[in-house]
Parts: structure tokens; C-alpha cells; sequence
């Protein structure tokens, strides 16, 4: 087979063969990139006509040897691909594209010399297609596992990585590789170094921020997007910070830096993680700007040469001692260099167990942080986080730039001092799962600047404070109560309208009628709303054991009787209250608003345990013609059409732990006619669905 011949899979859909790229396409690509190089040298500019040198000879020349020496770089680095590919097996799918794209990047690469007045535009042309040839080859290389991805790198006088430092030593030492001077000479390395010198100021700031985490573990976007909110990464004034965030992660995963993380054919990622050979570049370079500080390529509490600590299991308090290497450096230079918590902007706590070590003089002085992240990162309740007591909390009332607080996960807080209410600058509060809270400060509404308020998995909370509904910049609000508080003291749905920026609300109910007809008018009068979860009861995720998904039994691991035995027997009251408050339904009377024009802007619906058989009557596609999502989560219901003429504009629908619910899948798609992807699981009346073993069917 030519290489002529393969000019017809341009626009074929075929997937190439391992065979054929390995005997075919690269051994032509490295013919090309030969013909380009003798090309190169017969373009050197020389002479013009009279036999004078021009004046610019030496720069071109220059220039066109430096383009030979990225021909040969390319050579060399598709010879290591092909030795690699030949171990691969299932590696034709995922490339095939990237090899079709290399292909058609090599025509006319090796062009014959123009004439003397065209050799600006050659040069443009080539450097242009060179460019577009390493951007490939670093994304096939990414593609490579990473057992074959330390390549045998020849050194000054003929060395080898292979015969004193061979790739089973290399990849058993990935740890370390931050500290190896083999690996801050290896091509793998230098790849990112020209990826990370490409990204923009913020960029570069976003991608160091994963150096925190460790080697291939699965970060959650919506952390990453507040931790870069709340240090003013994303600030744009004509584009949301969740618009700019995904342009961010967009462009990091399209040079192969980051990885998403999620069902295979799911088509949308909500977490990511990063390879340990670029894990490692990147605490170089982190190391390198002082981004945070390290001690043998983990991130410590130390900030001496950073605005940023990390806690870490075993040696947090680090963070309050002075720098005993401070001794050492000139009188001069003492006060730059000690561990001033004035300068501190960010502190991430990476797995320190018991977050609450800080002294109440030190934690005052915190005058400029930014981002103070003390809960838990991890997808998991595994990672358990507890704190004795919140006194150095106090301590929050002099930090007037802080923007992002987080103490997701965090066991027996039961109250929030009121100092949490003195942050005149704080836009993200995450309590996410903070089980034992009971209570929020009664002056909540004075966080004038908050547009992101998660009380969601705070089970032991019995009402919301008024002030809620003072928050004019909320944008999102996750775990809103409604309650049957008969002395009017918690905030109702109706005084919620005042939020007239609020776009995203998750609420929590007992009731099994809600919402009522006065509160569906309610939730229509919300002019921004687009994403809504509502979820009944609570209790279903104890008392049906086999309705919980990965998600909703982390509720059930962080009240198991290991946490509840650290929190004494108040504790076990409160898990008994938690019981008793949500598995049972308040005996209200049905009242579905069946004429209302309801929710018409809804883009996503999500509905958790829903309590009765029959769907509500505001759940028809007439009345959402605006949805895309529908999740459905647990619970009775037995249809979701209640007429098949019509018609949902849904695109995505998600369908779990629904053992009543029985349909076919003719009739969902004569329902559903726009759907995109469905994922299905633990749904047993669902006949004749064409689902994959994971449960997801994807349009072909």
C-alpha cells in the first residue's frame, strides 16, 4: 500500500488498523519528514542572482536548521510510538482519528523549494504545519499507557535511560520523578514544559492547582471551578466563571494534561484526573514559580516561598512553627522569608483528618486569604473528617477577602459561630454534608456577595433561616428546607423570590404533596431558574438499602456507628432524629396543579424518591418545554407518559433504582424523540432497551 493511497482515508470513517499504522502510515509519515528535511536544506537562502549574500541569510539561516532539528525531534518521537504501539492492542479505536489528521497534516510538507521571493511565506507554511505535527504527536503519546510511555532517551555520549535506568525502575520510582534529573530531561517533560509555556497567566495558575492532589486521583469540577473562583481566576465580565471554567478544562484536556473521569459514552464529565507523568511535570513547575511548597513532591504546610499551604496528614501544624531554615538566610532577607500568615492567600486541606489544630491568635491573623478549603475534597465518606471543637473559628471575623469557604464533610459541627456572618467578601459556602450540623447563624442574610450556598446532606437541620432570602446575588442554593414550622421562624418558598438571580435550587421535603398549587406558582415566578432537584423523604436511602446509588450511600457510610461512637451519645440522638424527622411523610392532601403553566424555562429536573405511583400532573412535556435533563432517582412511580402523544424535548434522561416504573423502548421513543443519551440502572420494567452492561444508550 502507498502512501498516495492512503490520501482516501481522509474522509473514510474506517478505523485504522494497528498493522497499518505501524507498517504503513508511520514508516510514510517518516519518509515525508525525511523529504521535508532535505527540502529544508535545499530552501537556505544562499545568494541572490548577482551573487551577493542577502541580508538576512544568517537569520534564515538559523531559522531553517531549527525547523530541521524539530523534523528530526518529530522522526525520532513517531520511532518511539511505533516500538511502543507494538505492545498496544487496543489502541486503534481511540487514534484512528489523530493518525487520519497526521496524514493529512504531511501533504505537501515536502513541497520542493519556492523561489527567493516566496521564502517568507514557505517558512510560515511549514512552521504551521510543524506546529500542527507536535500537537498531534504529544496527543498520541498521551494515548500511550503509561507502562510504555518512558521512552529510551539517548544522552551525551551514547547513554541510555535503558541501561541504568530502564522503564520498569522508571515507572516503579513515578513517586519520585519530580526529584530525578534523568526525568527533567525527558521528552515527556520537556512536551509539558512547551504545553504549560503556551497557556496564559490564568491557565498556567489552573493547571498548577492539580499539583495538590495526588497522581490519578479523580477531582471533582466543581471543586477545582470554586478553588479558581475564589483566587480570581476566572473573572471575565462578559462570561459566566462556570462559561470561562469550561474553556479551561476544555483546553487542558485538548493538550492531554487532564483526563475526564466518568462513564465511557457518558457526554458530559463532572470530575477529571491527571497521568502521573504529567502529575510529576507539574509539581516541577509548581516547585519551580513557588505555586505552593514541597517536601519530596508532596505539597506541605510550609509557605515560605509560596502564598499557598497544603494540610497534610501527620504535619499540618507545620503551618503555625516558624522555618527553622530561616536561621540561615540573611537578616535582610528574614522578613520575606518566614512563615507570615498575613501573606497566606490559599489553604487546601489535601487529607488532614482533624482540621481544628490552628490556634484562635494565629487563625486571626489570616487577614488576605483567599480560598480556606478545610472539608473534604474526596468523592468519598471514607475520608473521614472530624473536628472537636470551632472555637478557632472565631477567628473568620477579620478575613475580609475570603471568597471560598468550604467544611464539606466535616463531622460535629453542630452550630457555625457568628463570626462566618463578618464575610464581607465570601461567595462560595460549601457545608455540603456536614451531618451534624443543626443550626445556621440567624445573620446568614449579611453575606451580601454569596452566589453559592451547598447545605445539601445536612440532615439535622430543621429550618432555614430567614436571612436567606436576603442573599440578592445567590445564584445557586442546594438542601433548602421545606418545613412544616408552624411559628414561622424558617424562610418559606415564597420569600425566596427575592432571589431574583437564583438559576439553580435543590430542595429537600417531608411532604409527600409537595409542591401544593399555591407552591408550583411559587417555583414559576422564579424568572431565572433553570436547574431544579427536588427530593422526598430522604429516609429512602435507609430504609431501601437497594434503591442507593455510589452517591446516596456516601449519606449512608458517614452516619454509620464508627462516626457516630466519636460523637458521644448526643450524637446518637441527633442520628435518631435524623430518623425520625425524614422517613415519614406529612399526611397533607394531594393538591397537583394541573392548570398552571408550570416551569416553562426548566432546562434540568431532578427527582429523587418521589413518593407516589401516578407522576404529578405538572410533569408533562407541554409544561416543561424548555427541559433538556431528567434525572428520576428511587421511588413508586409506574409511569412517566401520561399521554403518548406527547412529546418531551428532553436529550438527556437518566432513569435509576425505579423498580415500578414500566415502560418499552418504542414507546420512550415516541416520547422522548429528541433523546440524546439514557442511562438506565436497576430499572427491571424497562423492557427491549438497546442499553450497553453499563445501562447507557447513546444516539448513533
Amino acid at each position: 500500500m502507498s502512501f498516495s493511497a492512503l490520501s482516501s482515508l481522509k474522509t473514510s470513517n474506517e478505523i485504522l488498523t494497528l498493522d497499518t499504522v505501524i507498517d504503513v502510515v508511520i514508516p510514510a509519515v517518516l519518509q515525508r519528514l525525511d523529504k521535508s528535511k532535505l527540502s529544508l536544506s535545499q530552501s537556505l537562502p544562499t545568494s541572490n542572482n548577482t551573487g551577493a549574500t542577502t541580508s538576512n541569510a544568517h537569520g534564515d539561516d538559523d531559522e531553517y536548521q531549527r525547523m530541521a532539528n524539530q523534523v528530526d525531534k518529530l522522526s525520532r518521537d513517531l520511532v518511539y510510538i511505533k516500538d511502543a504501539f507494538n505492545r498496544l492492542k487496543k489502541f486503534e479505536e481511540s487514534a484512528s482519528h489523530l493518525f487520519k489528521a497526521l496524514e493529512q497534516q504531511c501533504e505537501h510538507l515536502d513541497a520542493p523549494p519556492l523561489g527567493p521571493q516566496d521564502v517568507a511565506l514557505q517558512k510560515e507554511r511549514i512552521q504551521n504545519k510543524l506546529r500542527l505535527l507536535g500537537d498531534i504527536v504529544i496527543k498520541l503519546k498521551r494515548q500511550i499507557p503509561s507502562p510504555h510511555q518512558i521512552p529510551s532517551i539517548t544522552l551525551e555520549g551514547g547513554r541510555s535511560y535503558s541501561s541504568q535506568f530502564n522503564t520498569r525502575q522508571m515507572v516503579g520510582k513515578l513517586p519520585d520523578l519530580h526529584a530525578s534529573n534523568e526525568f527533567k530531561d525527558s521528552p515527556e517533560f520537556k512536551d509539558l514544559q512547551v504545553i504549560y509555556n503556551s497557556l496564559d497567566v490564568t491557565k498556567k495558575q489552573c493547571l498548577l492547582c492539580f499539583a495538590v492532589f495526588p497522581a490519578n486521583e479523580i477531582v471533582k469540577k466543581r471543586i477545582l471551578i470554586h478553588w479558581w473562583d475564589g483566587e480570581g481566576f476566572l473573572v471575565n465580565g462578559k462570561k459566566t466563571t462556570k462559561e470561562v471554567a469550561d474553556e479551561i478544562f476544555k483546553e487542558l484536556m485538548d493538550k492531554g494534561c487532564i483526563e475526564p473521569v466518568g462513564k465511557k459514552r457518558r457526554r458530559f464529565s463532572d470530575s477529571f484526573k491527571m497521568h502521573p507523568l504529567v502529575h510529576s511535570s507539574v509539581i516541577v513547575l509548581a516547585a519551580e514559580v513557588g505555586f505552593f511548597d514541597f517536601d519530596k513532591g508532596s505539597p506541605t504546610a510550609k509557605f515560605s516561598r509560596s502564598f499557598r499551604a497544603a494540610l497534610v496528614k501527620g504535619s499540618s501544624q507545620e503551618i503555625m512553627k516558624p522555618d527553622l531554615n530561616t536561621e540561615k538566610l540573611d537578616p535582610q532577607k528574614l522578613d520575606s522569608e518566614k512563615l507570615d500568615p498575613e501573606k497566606l492567600q490559599t489553604i487546601f486541606n489535601v487529607n488532614e483528618p482533624y482540621p481544628d489544630f490552628f490556634k484562635l491568635e494565629w487563625f486571626s491573623k489570616l487577614r488576605d486569604v483567599k480560598v480556606l478549603y478545610l472539608g473534604r475534597w474526596q468523592n468519598t465518606a471514607k475520608h473521614h473528617i472530624e473536628v472537636e471543637d470551632v472555637e478557632f473559628l472565631k477567628g473568620l471575623k477579620n478575613m475580609k477577602h475570603l471568597r471560598f469557604f468550604s467544611l464539606q464533610g466535616i463531622s460535629r459541627i453542630s452550630k457555625l459561630p457568628d463570626s462566618i456572618c463578618m464575610l464581607s467578601s465570601l461567595r462560595i459556602l460549601d457545608l455540603r454534608a456536614c451531618h451534624n450540623l443543626e443550626v445556621l447563624p440567624n445573620r446568614i442574610g449579611s453575606l451580601r456577595k454569596l452566589t453559592y450556598l451547598d447545605i445539601s446532606q445536612c440532615y439535622l437541620l430543621d429550618y432555614i433561616p430567614k436571612g436567606i432570602s436576603m442573599l440578592s446575588e445567590l445564584q445557586v442554593l442546594k438542601g433548602f428546607i421545606i418545613s412544616d414550622d408552624k411559628n414561622g421562624s424558617s424562610c418559606t418558598l415564597s420569600e425566596l423570590l427575592q432571589l431574583k438571580k437564583l438559576r439553580k435550587l435543590g430542595i429537600n421535603t417531608s411532604r409527600e404533596d409537595f409542591p401544593t398549587e399555591e407552591e408550583l406558582s411559587t417555583l414559576q415566578r422564579f424568572g431565572m431558574l433553570q436547574k431544579l432537584t427536588i427530593a422526598w423523604g430522604g429516609m429512602s436511602v435507609f430504609t431501601q438499602p437497594a434503591n442507593i446509588s455510589g452517591k446516596e450511600n456516601a449519606i449512608a457510610q458517614s452516619s454509620t456507628p464508627n462516626a457516630l461512637n466519636n460523637g458521644g451519645e448526643k450524637k446518637k440522638l441527633s442520628f435518631s432524629k435524623t430518623l425520625t424527622k425524614l422517613g415519614t411523610f406529612k399526611g397533607v392532601p394531594r393538591s397537583d396543579a394541573g392548570n398552571q403553566e408550570s416551569l416553562k424555562e426548566l432546562k434540568k429536573l431532578d427527582l429523587q424518591c418521589y413518593p407516589r405511583k401516578e407522576a404529578p400532573s405538572w410533569l408533562m412535556p407541554d409544561k416543561l418545554r424548555s427541559l433538556k435533563k431528567l434525572y428520576i432517582r428511587g421511588g413508586e412511580l409506574q409511569n412517566l407518559t401520561q399521554n403518548l402523544r406527547d412529546q418531551w424535548t428532553v436529550e438527556t434522561l437518566r432513569l435509576k433504582f425505579l423498580s415500578e416504573l414500566r415502560m418499552d423502548w418504542k414507546e420512550l421513543r415516541k416520547s422522548f424523540p429528541s433523546l440524546i443519551y439514557l442511562e438506565k440502572v436497576k430499572c427491571p420494567k424497562l423492557t427491549f432497551f438497546p442499553c450497553d452492561e453499563g445501562g447507557i444508550w447513546v444516539k448513533p
